[in-house]
């Protein structure tokens, strides 16, 4: 039996499947969906994209005392709108960012022309696109890595040690478990919006997680419905928890955990810390 609701069928909602860890990631690579990223990404009253302003400037600060000594080369894996690699410019840094999303490399390439910045963005995936240079800091922050399986962080591992200097360092945050698991515990909501990241115009968000245990991994789902809609569009994406398997997979690629911190480095990690930052080196 069909059900609908004004006109839009809910059938693939009723009989949807049960959430299972990969079935789906956000469509980071997008057009559309990456220009309503980048508002986020942008907006400074939260951080559920990127990271404030001011927080970002005060880890800058750490992370310049993680390279070796003269470091002047930084790579970001990940680096959505460049802000982390914007403030390494100003300091005198030669900064390379990769990232997927087309709205956020274009807004950081625009940046870094405005202000003449040495910085150059690359489209492109973390998990099969390289550079041929090397660096002092190789950076994969703000858990990155968490929303690829295994498989693929042993990919991206590779690539962050061949991108190291022989004296460089690179700074990994990761998701804990605990961080992982808080993703699952989510209740099941939603909410009504005249715009953002889902939809531009007036829509209605349906939101479900699950935390699987035995693949140690959170799933959430977002079902959305605007004015055009004739059934739900389903967006899904999975956060795992890769602590039990992270050092044999950096040790297979070359890298050795040289000091582990919590949220933001610091402090060694803590049991509610939603994050785990890595250094690494060359083995």
């Amino acid at each position: 039996m069909r059900r609908e609701t004004h006109g839009v069928d809910l059938s693939s909602f009723v009989r949807r499947t049960p959430l299972t860890p990969g079935e789906a990631r956000l469509p980071w690579g997008d057009r559309d969906f990456s220009v309503r990223m980048l508002a986020e990404h942008l907006d400074d009253r939260h951080e559920l994209a990127s990271r404030r302003r001011a927080t970002i400037a005060a880890h800058v600060q750490w992370l310049l005392q993680v390279g070796p000594t003269n470091a002047h080369r930084v790579l970001d894996l990940g680096c959505g709108p460049g802000l982390y690699l914007e403030r390494f410019a100003t300091l005198g840094w030669t900064c390379v960012g990769l990232d997927v999303a087309p709205a956020a490399i274009e807004y950081a390439r625009d940046q870094a022309a405005q202000t003449s910045a040495a910085c150059t963005y690359i489209l492109g995936d973390f998990r099969d696109t390289h550079t041929d240079d090397s660096f002092d800091l190789v950076l994969c922050l703000f858990g990155e890595l968490s929303t690829v399986p295994l498989e693929d962080l042993r990919i991206v591992a590779t690539t962050v040690a061949r991108s190291l200097a022989p004296n460089g360092r690179a700074v990994v945050e990761l998701s804990t478990r605990r961080g992982v698991h808080r993703k699952g515990e989510r209740p099941l909501s939603w909410y009504s919006a005249a715009g953002g990241l889902f939809a531009d115009g007036e829509h209605i968000v349906l939101r479900e997680s699950a935390w699987i245990e035995p693949e140690a991994a959170s799933v959430e789902r977002w079902w959305v419905i605007d004015g055009s809609s004739t059934a739900p569009r389903m967006l899904s994406s999975t956060t795992w928890w890769h602590g039990a398997d992270i050092g044999d997979a950096l040790a297979d690629a070359g890298l050795v955990i040289e000091n582990r911190y919590g949220d933001l480095s610091g402090a060694p990690s803590g049991a509610d810390d939603d994050f785990e930052t890595l250094v690494l080196r060359r083995s």
